[in-house]
């Protein structure tokens, strides 16, 4: 019976290849990857990921709502995930579709021994572009602003591009930061 090579032996495995000298400089430098942390990482994503999407409108809340979570907790300030503010809370929350005057936000960080929230928004495209969705995000922002609450908003393109740097921001202004409004 004739003979082919195809790379793989009479059972269909590939076939040893032989070893190929090489040095460093070829090869490049070792790099060794830490597997099972990285493994953990995304495991402990995922699981943020499942519990925010229960109250999440979008997919661009769900990916924010995981990456707030995760920064707060990394940095040693987490956050607890209520459905609803809560007087008898201690720390602060992160509260999902938050309800307010005639409006609701994607996500707001709620202090309950004082009156203001930071309100996060998710700006998709979809529902954020036209000159009458852009006059009503004004409308509530100013309404946010006059009652006493501040809001960042975020597009999509910046959170399916960098959740983790737009938590990063929230973070930073909530632990310190300026204040104002972000766009």
């Amino acid at each position: 019976m004739p003979r082919y090579d195809d790379g793989l032996d009479d059972d269909g495995y590939p076939l040893p290849r032989p070893y190929v000298q090489g040095s460093e400089e070829i090869i490049g430098e070792f790099k060794p990857v830490a597997i099972g942390s990285a493994f953990a990482s995304v495991v402990e994503r995922a699981r943020v990921a499942m519990e925010a999407n229960r109250t999440a409108d979008s997919p661009i809340e769900t990916i924010l709502g995981a990456a707030i979570i995760l920064c707060f907790q990394h940095n040693g300030k987490p956050l607890l995930l209520a459905s609803e503010p809560s007087q008898d809370a201690r720390g602060l929350l992160l509260v999902p579709q938050f309800k307010w005057a005639i409006y609701r936000s994607d996500w707001a960080i709620y202090n309950p021994r004082t009156s203001g929230a930071l309100l996060i928004e998710c700006d998709g495209k979809d529902y954020h572009s036209s000159v009458n969705q852009i006059s009503h995000d004004m409308r509530k922002d100013q309404a946010a602003h006059d009652r006493g609450y501040l809001t960042m908003r975020f597009t999509g393109s910046q959170i399916h591009r960098g959740a983790d740097e737009c938590a990063k921001e929230i973070f930073d202004f909530v632990h310190g930061g300026s204040r104002g409004s972000h766009s």
